[in-house]
């Protein structure tokens, strides 16, 4: 059965947590509370996707993905494993208590341990722990790049061993299995030879349209989690309506939402949330309504419902940043240099390693070493628009110059190469060559739907706002019916 209608384009979809929205959710959820409203964003989203959590409240439409496939993971590769898999730990005959052993049904030799990902574990100190050879723990590392998963255990996730005791007594790997995420699981089995072989198992996924709805007392955040929604679902919101909404100063008391949005489900139980299909959110009294809609080339972006877009053809912060270490100014003591001189773009402190995202779709002009910048690249994104950024800490790998970027995908990683003191991202905003101040200078809007997208788009605009309203209504009739019982 196909997912929902609005979402079959997208190839892909990565279901492990969303740990990259936290700093910044962190950020904006101490400056929201000061005013009442404790989510929203400085503005845009640095990737350009959208974010608002919902919870699972009504379940229709569901979808099934197809069954299970088994996918053979190449057996060659030749890169070493990592630094942290070379430490090994004392070996140890016990059996922690975090550890479960059952025997296999099948074979009473067999058992079955699984181990629980604890802070500074990894998977040469489990080898070490079992008394595994390390030569096979380097064998499976080189089984590819789903094997090479195994080299970033995190804490709290599990790994289950399956071990024999052929050999004097101690104890043989005969199969390990690690998540992958929710609709993958790795299994690496011993063969006939005593080789290793990895296999991919895909479990199929189960897609429901849930409902989210509330009305704000206090903050939009309070509001969202009455209603059981997600924090995804909630920064999914902010950004889709960020251009339009200021979710830090613009919030009212009685301003309300709904949220139509992907309920994930594996083996009948909620794992995650997916992405916003459509939403309302009504803010001191004016209607904003938004749909989501994947292209046929799979570019996906929220619009009005009759084809407006809610973008903007650029970002207006590229990485995630902590603070604004240093704004755009004519004049500034440079910090390095000890003179003063003009500061041309916006310098965004963040951690080493950050991601950094081109802010439009462009081409890169620019990728090297260029004097205080540091490691750069430098964007061209029409005849009139390009961007800088400055003090890499290296650069993305798949990316050379001359190649096409899209918004939002990562060109580089923040570091402090160059004139500078600590890890930050320096960015540049030129139009027609000059320099204008990122935070304050006018954005393009992005381009509405296509002509030749534009019939499917209002089919499928059509149905999501109908299924929006059923289910509001549907919601609000329950809501009316539990009160008059309860009177």
């Amino acid at each position: 059965m196909h997912r929902p209608m609005a979402i079959k384009n997208r190839s892909h979809m990565s279901f492990r947590k969303r740990s990259h929205n936290l700093l910044r959710f962190g950020v904006l959820a101490v400056g929201l509370t000061s005013l009442g409203a404790v989510i929203g964003k400085v503005s845009e989203h640095p990737f350009g996707s959208h974010d608002d959590p919902l919870a699972p409240s009504n379940q229709l439409s569901a979808s099934v993905l197809p069954p299970p496939v088994i996918s053979l993971t190449p057996s060659i590769d030749s890169t070493p494993p990592s630094a942290s898999i070379a430490d090994h730990a004392q070996p140890s005959n016990q059996i922690p208590p975090e550890q479960t052993v059952d025997a296999t049904p099948e074979n009473p030799e067999l058992k079955t341990v699984d181990v629980t990902i604890e802070k500074g574990s990894s998977l040469s100190k489990i080898f070490a722990q079992f008394s595994l050879p390390t030569s096979e723990l380097d064998q499976i590392l080189k089984l590819g790049s789903d094997a090479k998963s195994l080299t970033r255990l995190r804490t709290g996730e599990s790994i289950s061993l399956e071990l024999s005791n052929e050999h004097a007594g101690d104890a043989q790997l005969q199969r390990l299995s690690y998540d992958l995420g929710f609709d993958r699981t790795l299994h690496v089995v011993r063969t006939e030879d005593g080789d290793f072989k990895a296999e991919v198992e895909q479990h199929p996924l189960e897609y429901r349209q849930a409902l989210g709805r509330g009305t704000i007392h206090d903050s939009f955040y309070n509001a969202a989690t009455e209603a059981g929604i997600a924090p995804d679902i909630v920064m999914q919101l902010a950004d889709i309506f960020g251009w339009k909404i200021n979710f830090l100063t613009d919030i009212k008391d009685g301003d309300s939402f709904s949220i139509l949005y992907e309920s994930v489900y594996k083996n009948g139980e909620q794992v995650t949330t997916g992405d916003i299909l459509a939403a309302s959110f009504t803010n001191n009294g004016k209607l904003y309504q938004a749909v989501r809609y994947s292209d046929s080339t799979g570019n996906t972006a929220y619009y009005t419902p009759d084809g407006k877009s809610l973008e903007r053809g650029f970002l207006r912060y590229p990485v995630e940043f902590s603070r604004i270490s240093s704004g755009f100014s004519h004049s500034r003591l440079h910090p390095v240099l000890n003179v003063v001189r003009e500061h041309k773009g916006v310098d965004f402190a963040a951690p080493a390693g950050t991601p950094i995202r081109a802010s439009a779709d462009g081409k890169i002009t620019f990728q090297g070493w260029k004097g205080g910048y540091g490691k750069v690249v430098m964007l061209q994104h029409d005849g009139v628009y390009s961007t800088v950024y400055g003090h890499m800490s290296r650069f993305e790998p798949s990316l050379s110059q001359g190649e096409s970027v899209k918004q939002g995908q990562v060109i580089g990683y923040v570091g402090a190469t160059g004139y500078a003191t600590g890890p930050h991202l320096h960015y540049e905003f030129r139009i027609n060559g000059a320099h204008q101040d990122p935070l304050s200078a006018k954005l393009p809007e992005a381009m509405p739907i296509a002509a030749n997208q534009r019939p499917r788009f209002l089919s499928e605009s059509a149905q999501l706002m109908t299924q929006l309203a059923r289910m509001e209504n549907e919601a609000k009739t329950a809501s009316l019916n539990t009160d008059t019982r309860n009177e």
